[in-house]
């Protein structure tokens, strides 16, 4: 497959204002909101893309649920085919795996009801409480109590989107990931794409997905464009209407507790209805709609603006302030004549030039040093850590993890970050995700009471881990915590004592 990029134009060459622009890039600082990119299409062209180092154009990012709507479009080829209706049964699709006897409810529920996110469950399964599940999805989905009517209430969750590609998967005899890829992925031009697999061979449909930016991009393109791209047409006009325009009126989400998504509680007044629900695409305001992933992951889509917006984030659970900066300053400028259009300009693209996450700051080196070289054997602890090790040299530490799961490493440089790859478990921090190889890039710095500070960037995903290491009457303190988590921001300290050498 060969990567062909988007058409690029300025802001002004589109109808964008880029001071509008550049006063959403300085709210998003203001705010403290951890943005990895952020890409604007309009009327044919890309009119901007920032990326704050070490993220960048060509990385894959980790899109979490803003899988779904991609997992939807596999579902609409085959109901264009006519090899899939919205009202098949769930249940026949897995006669084999079904409980016995077969409640009325679970009978009920239909493929629709599976893409609306009304299946009759009173909680939504987290991608995060799954991952780790060895045994069949499939066979656990059809375990979960159907307490109430399908196509009634909406209640999120993963395990309906990952019904979805196994679905897709029975009908077709391939992976929905291949059925894409052949259909629709192939004619877009993308960068390297991956998609996880679940027991069974089934790709994980509701999450799972690492595409670049711009790959993201031309997902909302072809939307936007309601399913042709350069002349073709990928996916009907009628599908995409329907799939992106409110199918569920009365959306709210409940209580989530790291693993699941509780139902409506309308005592509790924190609980905010959104604006609604197509097939796997949330609707949003100004008529537009769009695929969401936890920790920020959006595509945006805007029909009247004929504009589609892309982010990758390392968000907050329940962070609102992004799209309060978009509505408040980036919105107002599609469609707006600039006042100043070159000083603007000048201005956004020396802004973008200097983006970069924040870098640890410190002291390069320490005597301490001489006291952490070496391993230390760890206290027992939930996370199944038995050895630590530091090795330092003038410029960069190796850092070194013995788990249940193996020996780790990475390295972290003292006087800039640098790259490695590392198979350093992660899950507790991490969403659950735990890659067997993945890029780490690390930074290491002294304070001057002689702790050791690390910051590992988890680059292909919205993670990113703070470390503290400090030695206290002769043992070892190592506590990690991260940016952002469904579950704890922190793992509990780690105590070990030095292995003679």
């Amino acid at each position: 497959m060969t990567y062909i990029p988007l058409p690029r134009a300025l802001p002004t060459e589109r109808g964008v204002d880029p001071a509008g622009i550049l006063d959403f890039l300085r709210a998003v600082a203001e705010a403290g909101l951890e943005l990895h990119s952020f890409m604007l299409y309009r009327q044919g062209a890309v009119v901007a893309e920032a990326f704050w180092r070490p993220y960048s154009a060509h990385r894959p990012h980790v899109q979490h649920s803003a899988t779904k709507s991609w997992t939807a479009t596999a579902v609409g080829l085959l109901i264009d085919d006519g090899r899939l209706s919205l009202d098949a049964k769930v249940v026949s699709f897995f006669p084999e795996l079904c409980p016995q006897p077969v409640s009325a409810n679970l009978a009920a529920m239909t493929v629709e009801d599976l893409l609306t996110m009304r299946t009759g469950h009173t909680r939504g399964i987290s991608g995060g409480d799954w991952r780790n599940l060895q045994s069949s999805w499939v066979e656990a989905f059809l375990k979960e109590p159907v307490d109430e009517p399908p196509g009634q209430s909406f209640i999120y969750s993963s395990a309906s989107s990952f019904m979805l590609s196994a679905i897709v998967t029975q009908v077709t005899g391939q992976t929905l990931h291949a059925l894409l890829q052949a259909r629709v992925l192939d004619h877009l031009g993308l960068d390297r794409l991956e998609w996880d697999l679940a027991p069974g061979g089934f790709n994980a449909g509701g999450n799972g997905l690492s595409c670049t930016s711009e790959d993201s991009l031309k997902f909302g393109v072809l939307h936007l464009n309601r399913g042709q791209w350069q002349g073709r047409q990928l996916l009907s006009p009628q599908w995409v209407d329907d799939a992106t325009r409110n199918q569920v009126q009365d959306v709210w989400m409940g209580e989530f507790d790291g693993k699941q998504y509780l139902p409506r509680d309308k005592n509790k007044a924190n609980e905010a209805q959104r604006e609604g629900y197509g097939y796997q695409w949330w609707m949003t305001e100004h008529g537009g709609y769009y695929a969401s992933g936890v920790f920020g992951q959006q595509c945006i889509v805007l029909p009247a603006q004929d504009t589609v917006i892309v982010f990758t984030c390392g968000l907050r659970l329940g962070e609102k302030r992004l799209h309060q900066a978009l509505w408040q300053h980036l919105f107002p400028a599609l469609g707006r004549a600039s006042a100043d259009a070159q000083g603007s300009q000048a201005q956004l693209d020396a802004l973008i030039d200097e983006l970069h996450l924040p870098t640890l700051q410190g002291l390069k080196s320490s005597p301490a040093s001489t006291t952490l070289q070496g391993r230390f054997s760890i206290e027992p602890n939930e996370d199944g850590v038995r050895e630590l090790a530091f090795d330092f040299h003038p410029d960069h530490c190796d850092f070194t993890l013995v788990d249940h799961r193996g020996t780790h490493h990475l390295r972290a440089g003292f006087q800039q970050p640098l790259e490695s790859i590392t198979s350093l478990t992660g899950n507790y921090l991490h969403h659950q995700y735990q890659p067997e190889q993945t890029p780490v890039v690390a930074q290491a710095c002294w304070t001057a009471e002689g702790e050791l500070r690390m910051d590992w960037r988890f680059v292909e995903t919205a993670f990113g881990d703070h470390v503290s290491c400090r030695l206290h009457h002769g043992r070892l303190h190592f506590a990690r915590g991260v940016n952002t988590n469904a579950g704890a921001l922190q793992r509990p300290t780690l105590i070990g004592t030095r292995i003679a050498s």
